[in-house]
């Protein structure tokens, strides 16, 4: 049996199969939290902050591809793994969960081994350290035909344009290998955040927060180019928490 050292919260309306997920984890060892509607497993992901989230797609209230969404934008919850769990099987959907920044994707009926063996594997590849950032120091991008390493401390922000990662410093841009979600899991989250789906920015680069419609909002970057990115209300609102302000 495992230490019980990991908890998992597992989001289901379906009675039999919530019972069977949580027996299973506990025997391994897990210590579980249940949510029977999306209302109430967007709460309990934000308070207790779970090792992993276990999230069934057709949930009553609000669904699982909304819980996906504001998790990944919420900077508290953005890191915490998920594995999607759905009667949905065509490709699209699978597609639309893992580009959405799920961790991994069960289709309903499902084996309590091969649910356990992904919880184990997704856990292994999350574990990383407990401030949520990396020990890496630099990251290797692209120009032209040449590669350079850039430092951490030297990003401004990072976009996305057609389907490709650039990363920016005040004085260029570079095509990027990772993906943004990869990007979240490798930066400082105490040093960088994500103002927006396309952009991760560098705290210490804003220059400031400029409201330009009724529920939007503009981040200036502190950049030769004084570039603009774009941020929702909600997001503005996590920002100012995050720099104090």
């Amino acid at each position: 049996m495992k230490e019980l050292k990991y908890t998992i919260l597992v989001v289901e309306d379906e009675p039999l199969i919530s019972e069977m997920v949580m027996k299973s984890l506990k025997l391994e060892g897990y210590t579980v939290v249940v949510a029977q509607t999306g209302d109430d497993g967007l709460s309990k992901a934000k308070e207790i902050k779970p090792d992993l989230v276990l999230l069934d797609v057709l949930l009553p209230k609000l669904d699982g591809w909304e819980i996906l969404t504001r998790l990944r934008d919420d900077p508290r919850c953005k890191d915490i793994p998920i594995i999607m769990l759905t009667a949905l099987t065509d490709e699209k959907s699978k597609v639309q969960g893992l580009r959405g920044g799920a961790d991994d994707y069960v289709t309903k009926p499902f084996s309590a081994l091969e649910l356990m063996a992904r919880v184990e594997a997704v856990l292994k590849r999350a574990d990383r350290p407990a401030h949520g950032g990396s020990t890496q120091s630099q990251v290797p991008v692209r120009k032209g035909d040449k590669i350079y390493l850039i430092d951490m401390d030297d990003i401004n922000f990072i976009d996305v344009h057609r389907d490709c990662t650039y990363l920016h410093t005040d004085d260029d841009h570079f095509l990027a290998g990772n993906t943004m979600m990869e990007f979240e899991k490798i930066l400082d989250s105490r040093k960088f955040f994500r103002a927006h789906r396309g952009y991760i920015v560098n705290l210490r680069k804003i220059k400031e927060i400029v409201k330009v419609g009724a529920s939007s909002f503009e981040l200036t970057m502190n950049d030769p180019e004084h570039r603009k990115i774009p941020m929702s209300r909600r997001q503005t609102s996590e920002l100012k928490k995050l720099l104090n302000i």
